[in-house]
């Protein structure tokens, strides 16, 4: 039936002259279970936000920034007051607490549940809250032997109802505080879901923070990205669930694509269905800014797989190799753009024998777009800066991959649109690969405000405070450190060329020690894979060893053995965009991670992996990797457990239990019910622990005279909030620690952004190529080229947002209108389809009515008879002849009603003589409803696509494209759901005609 339906579903339904209605808006939905204290948000000032890239006119907006700054200050403090109290009430129930035996502590879930379903509220400063807050605090002190400080306590009040992002330093626990607000949320069983930006810690989370929950008598879900459907419906029906963020939005657009309930993944409460609160409960971001701000840039898309004309993208990509710039083309770095001059257009159409780029060829389309995109590929895209090749696992490139350039890792699943990808895959050499139309797209924006509660965590959240409220209605809130910040920040110096900067650098390093064992631990950050691995050959060509964390899959995947041995003495680390990694560094070393490493690889090698689970493990380090080696009494411990393992598992683990199993063991406390093979690996992994702490603790005072752990940066990046958090992996809890950049005029921002205006500088100093530069002008005008850039991306953010609020409506509409399709019953489905039959005999009775009142008869008959087949036999002219508009209608109606009931009764006999269950008529209207919306909906996204880029153009017109874009949006938004009904109507009634023949 399927197969067949298809086959219809892609016929094209005949056009008629219909009527459009305006566009359909879900119902909003109050959310009830929280009370509203004064400690839950603090009085709101906000200024006018505005995007100024004219240097001239920066200076002025600084003044006003700072005049914002202390508004926003003296709002935090007010509300940071209110919290005191409260902290304090938290505390005095500690003792009480503490007195609790493990399972009189795991019993308070179900109280609190309880006393929720008998009317209690929630809320920061409520009795159930403080005394929920103290539980988790001893909870975490019982399973991790970790103890919220007050300020943590104070961040998880905050967090608790959303609408606060708190700016907490690295190192400060932020990954504790989300057990404290994600508890009490899920206590409403509505869920609350911890969003951070990779598997890596996702997964650490989940494994280490969810024991927490557990403890309680929580469920805890991981969702990663090859978890099946199953593991995912399983973990967002948890009570507690770690996800990345761009797993839940793909997910979110997955679910809007499935054809049955089966397929959905993210749990859906029935009065959520027709409401524009997608979730419920409760979501809490990781790295806020990272994922709020930076990626919001980028949409997340699905889209389907079409033949890409590789002939064509092949001789675009040597084309663009023989054009030069400033004379074929223009570039215009800003916004990464290229503009054919008239002389371009003109070799361009000789090379190719065409008389236009833009006149269609056999395929359909011009040139014009090919051309383009090759010259984009050509001239602004770099390997290792902006794309890698991905490698098969014959080592054979397999593909493109897109380096986020805030992260530097590679985004798994994501393709450049519009032809571009497969231009970067053409210009490497490689088979292109299919192009992709969308058909289903959000962004962050949208995805994220459709919680009921949202609350952020992020190192550097005040810089993008302003963005954060008007957003996504998060006030910032920086939090105190539990240690006062004993970490000093040099300032920059700026060399003429970049080969200079490098070499002062690397000077550098080795003036403290690094590479050498007694030497102070230093760690580089850059801006992209290219600069990262220039850097660690040069220090190789001087002697230095260094680690490398690049966006390389390699690389990514040691990530936790890199950071656990970044703190040791003499250690050089070269990292690609260290920022947003989410790992503290310790000081001397870590012997926890260290531990767990060995341990794993020694499990590994003991064979208790199931059959192709091994490959799944990162590799091991080297045996050179550790501080020492261990006893022979610790070694037997270790050999024991793996045969405890072995045991306890006789088919095999899982690499992912394997993991979970060692964070239980390595990271928990004894439990009582501990089975043996655990005991028997906590105890091997405490006795390498133990072996290892002797000594990395004086090798930990040693680096903590020799000033701690040595930030060096690169680059500035393109905001300063990467900046920030580069610096902050340095001076964690109280440690002494120092951070420089060391740039050059050659940096890409400099030369990009930068203007005439540094170019004189270097006039007027007459600088040698060696010469650090540390002028207050200079980082005055370089503070400037970065605030321009940061306004630059912030304009695109909110030219995207702005866009995506008209979409957004409509995407809420027909998502609204599909869940109550999929979810609804086959007496609704069928009901539902009545009506569709019902109004497509009303349009088309309509639309052929005439100018005295009574409708083409011809017109009528010819028309009904292509959308409802078999019509003509119970419908003839004379039978309507001469009547008016409603007669016809009515006959024409009671006609199709007729038909309709001797078709539905003539597939419900042919499902029952197949073994079929009864409701083939709701099963196949249901697919048909689903597939035309889809269908359409896919269109409606390319010609919104088309839109937007044609009244960005409207501007040089002096007209407001978002004007523009909201009033012809509205125009192609009328039509639609008629036309999805119209489509429907047609797919199925010429299945249900090809089944009667």
């Amino acid at each position: 039936m399927r197969l067949q339906l298809c086959a219809f579903l892609a016929l094209a339904v005949p056009s008629v002259a219909f009527q459009t209605h305006g566009p359909y808006r879900p119902p909003t939905t109050r959310l009830p279970g929280w009370t509203t204290s004064t400690a839950s948000r603090g009085n709101v000032r906000t200024s006018p936000s505005s995007s100024v890239l004219s240097m001239g006119l920066l200076d002025g907006l600084l003044d006003q920034e700072a005049a914002d700054a202390k508004l926003f200050a003296k709002d935090s403090e007010e509300y940071m007051a209110t919290l005191t109290p409260i902290v304090e009430r938290i505390n005095s129930l500690e003792p009480a607490i503490e007195d609790l035996s493990d399972e009189e502590l795991a019993a308070k879930t179900v109280e609190f549940r309880k006393r929720i379903a008998n009317g209690e509220e929630l809320g920061v400063g409520t009795p159930l809250t403080d005394e929920a807050f103290a539980v988790v605090r001893e909870a975490a002190w019982r399973v991790l032997e970790q103890r919220h400080y007050d300020v943590q306590i104070t961040a998880g009040l905050a967090l608790l109802q959303g609408g606060r992002a708190a700016e907490m330093g690295t190192g400060e626990g932020k990954t504790l505080v989300a057990t404290l607000p994600c508890y009490v949320n899920a206590l409403l069983g509505k869920g609350a879901m911890v969003v951070t930006v990779n598997d890596y810690l996702a997964r650490r989370d989940s494994e280490r923070m969810g024991q927490v929950h557990r403890f309680l008598g929580l469920s805890v879900g991981l969702v990663q990205g090859s978890s099946t459907t199953e593991q995912r419906k399983e973990a967002y029906g948890s009570d507690v669930t770690y996800v990345t963020n761009s797993e839940l939005g793909f997910d979110f657009l997955r679910d809007h694509l499935a054809l049955s309930k089966q397929e959905v993944v993210l749990p859906i409460f029935e009065n959520e269905i027709e409401s524009d609160i997608y979730f419920p409960g409760f979501c809490l971001v990781d790295e806020a800014d990272s994922v709020l701000i930076d990626e919001a840039r980028t949409p997340l898309i699905i889209s389907k797989q079409a033949d890409a004309p590789g002939a064509k993208y092949a001789t675009a990509a040597k084309l663009a190799a023989a054009l030069t710039e400033d004379v074929h083309f223009d570039i215009d770095l800003k916004n990464k753009n290229v503009v054919l001059t008239e002389r371009g257009y003109t070799d361009c159409e000789a090379a190719l024998g065409v008389d236009s780029l833009f006149t269609p060829q056999g395929d359909g389309s011009g040139w014009a777009p090919y051309v383009v995109n090759a010259i984009k590929a050509a001239a602004l895209f770099k390997k290792d800066v902006d794309y890698t090749l991905l490698k098969d696992a014959e080592g054979k490139d397999a593909g493109v991959g897109i380096i986020d350039a805030f992260t530097g890792r590679v985004m798994d699943g994501r393709r450049w649109s519009d032809g571009l990808h497969q231009s970067v895959e053409a210009m490497e050499g490689m088979e292109v690969s299919k192009m992709s139309q969308v058909i289903a797209t959000v962004t962050y924006q949208s995805l994220f405000r459709q919680f009921a509660r949202l609350s952020g965590m992020s190192g550097t959240a005040m810089p993008a405070s302003k963005e954060f409220i008007s957003t996504y209605g998060l006030l910032v809130t920086p939090i105190p450190t539990a240690l006062p910040i004993a970490r000093r920040d040099y300032p920059d110096v700026t060399f003429k060329t970049r080969r200079a900067a490098d070499k002062a650098l690397i000077k550098e390093i080795q003036s403290v020690g690094g590479g050498e064992l007694d030497g102070r631990p230093c760690l580089i950050g850059t801006t992209s894979v290219e600069q990262s691995e220039g850097i660690v050959a040069s220090l190789a060509a001087s002697g230095i060893p260094a680690e490398l964390l690049n966006a390389s899959p390699l690389n990514a995947a040691r990530e936790g053995e890199i950071i656990a041995q970044a703190g040791r003495p003499g250690v050089v680390t070269v990292a690609t965009n260290m920022a947003g990694r989410g790992t503290d560094i310790l000081l001397g070393g870590c012997a926890g991670t260290m531990s767990k490493l060995l341990v794993r690889g020694r499990l590994a090698e003991a064979g208790v992996l199931a059959e192709r689970e091994a490959s799944k493990l990162p590799p091991s380090p080297p045996a050179e990797y550790y501080p020492c080696k261990i006893a022979e009494d610790v070694d037997s411990l270790v050999a024991a457990a793996a045969r405890a393992v072995k045991k306890a598992f006789p088919d095999g683990m899982g690499a992912d239990q394997l993991s979970d199993l060692l964070t239980v063991a390595a990271d928990t406390t004894e439990a009582e019910d501990d089975p043996a093979h655990v005991v028997e690996l906590r105890d091997a992994a405490e006795g390498v622990k133990e072996t290892f702490k002797a000594v990395l603790e004086p090798e930990k005072e040693a680096v903590l005279k020799r000033g701690g752990l040595y930030v060096m940066g690169t680059a500035r990046h393109e905001s300063s909030r990467i900046d920030a958090q580069l610096r902050g992996r340095s001076g964690r809890q109280g440690d002494p620690g120092t951070s420089r950049f060391f740039l050059s005029f050659e940096d890409e921002m400099y030369v990009t952004f930068g203007g005439d205006g540094l170019t004189k500088i270097l006039e007027m100093f007459r600088v040698s190529e060696d010469m650090p530069v540390e002028a207050p002008q200079v980082t005055e005008s370089l503070d400037k080229v970065q605030k321009s850039v940061e306004d630059k991306y912030a304009e695109i953010r909110e030219q995207v947002t702005q866009f995506d609020s008209v979409l957004n409506g409509q995407r809420g509409a027909i998502y609204s209108r599909r869940r109550a399709v999929l979810f609804g019953d086959d007496d609704l489905i069928v009901k539902t389809f009545i009506g569709y039959n019902e109004g497509t005999v009303n349009d088309i009775v309509t639309a052929q009515g005439g100018g005295d009142g009574e409708p083409d008869v011809n017109g009528v008959l010819a028309k009904a008879a292509q959308f409802f087949p078999g019509i003509e036999m119970l419908v003839r002219k004379e039978d309507i002849a001469g009547k008016d508009v409603g007669a016809v209608r009515a006959y024409i109606l009671a006609g199709v009603e007729e038909l309709f009931k001797a078709n539905t009764a003539e597939m419900e006999r042919k499902a029952k003589a197949g073994g079929s269950p009864p409701g083939a008529i709701a099963r196949t209207a249901r697919y048909t409803i689903q597939v035309t919306m889809d269908n359409a909906w896919s269109q409606h996204l390319q010609n919104m696509e088309a839109l937007k880029e044609n009244v960005v153009l409207r501007q040089y017109r002096g007209l407001d494209p978002v004007k523009e874009y909201k009033e012809d949006a509205l125009t192609l938004f009328g039509g639609l759901e008629d036309d999805m009904r119209r489509n429907a109507v047609y797919s199925l009634w010429q299945s249900m005609a090809a089944q009667a023949k």
